[in-house]
């Protein structure tokens, strides 16, 4: 059973997956997420991980999110050719607005 679901991400064509452990915390006491998606060579599943990656972050940091940085590692097959791609981001969450008092 383990097999089919480790498979199922392959089949979809691209799959979001939070990063798993607890973020970094930056300088500043914003949180720093490392979240993955994965995508295939199918036309827009690239732009699909994206969208999905977008609301992975969006929930993550309900304040809004700044993209750090975007990685992509090819994932090989038997054979040598690319089968699939990894689309890594660092994202750093948004601090809340300091509350103004009246």
């Amino acid at each position: 059973m383990k097999s089919v679901l480790l498979i199922l991400p392959f089949l979809a064509g691209c799959a979001s997956m939070l990063a798993d452990g607890t973020p970094t915390t930056a300088d500043d006491g914003s949180r720093i997420y490392s979240i993955t998606s994965l995508y295939d060579g199918e036309s827009g599943s690239r732009e699909q991980a994206i969208r999905s990656m977008n609301i992975d972050a969006t929930n993550l940091c309900m304040t809004g999110y700044t993209l750090i940085s975007e990685e992509v590692r090819p994932i090989m097959g038997p054979t040598g050719g690319v089968t699939s791609s990894r689309l890594i981001w660092e994202i750093k969450c948004d601090k809340k607005p300091e509350e103004t008092s009246s």
